[in-house]
């Protein structure tokens, strides 16, 4: 592969991190450096750390021979906007499927009955009735990376503080990428 950056930062890319930690870009056949979330396109490949820090320096030491996206000031505001626009649709999707539930004491009354498998809170949701609501028994830890806002995007809504999940194939998807987003946030 070709020299992208100083040899110090390279060798420090991929050292023992998880998938759901790193950044894939690619440099296609016409010299464009993209990232590739989602493994959509071929080329040579690279990872980078999913933290402000890490791409930051990544961005400032890069050759200036590839085309680019983006410049070195806007690469992580780049990425957040991919992986939010992917989230927002996988939430769309799970509620078009009907795999999402929606409203403070519905999601109360499926999680005493345990079938709500992940829950997503809003960043900004009120502390007090955070409280007042448990996580699902399946899921470890809380997940909280998007605003009420951004997740009332899927519903069409101005705002929504929680949504709970059913089974489904959405719930590996979304965990991954808000995994990814709370990183980059952070």
């Amino acid at each position: 592969m070709e020299k992208l950056i100083n040899k110090d930062f390279f060798s420090t890319i991929n050292e023992g991190c998880l998938n759901n930690q790193m950044i894939r870009f690619i440099i296609s056949d016409n010299n464009f450096l993209i990232p590739d979330l989602y493994n959509n396109f071929k080329g040579k490949e690279f990872f980078v750390k999913s933290t402000k820090e890490e791409l930051k320096i990544f961005s400032e030491n890069i050759n200036e021979k590839y085309t680019k996206l983006f410049n070195k000031n806007n690469i992580v505001e780049v990425i957040e906007n991919i992986i939010l626009k992917h989230i927002i649709g996988i939430i769309g999707l799970a509620r078009k499927a009907k795999k999402v539930v929606i409203g403070f004491d519905e999601i109360k009354i499926q999680l005493k009955k345990n079938k709500i498998y992940l829950l997503l809170q809003a960043e900004n949701f009120s502390k007090k009735r955070e409280k007042k609501i448990n996580l699902p028994v399946y899921q470890n830890c809380k997940l909280n990376c998007l605003t009420k806002e951004e997740l009332g995007i899927a519903f069409g809504k101005k705002n929504i503080s929680n949504v709970g999940f059913l089974k489904s194939s959405f719930i590996n998807p979304l965990v991954s990428d808000t995994y990814l987003l709370k990183s980059l946030r952070n």
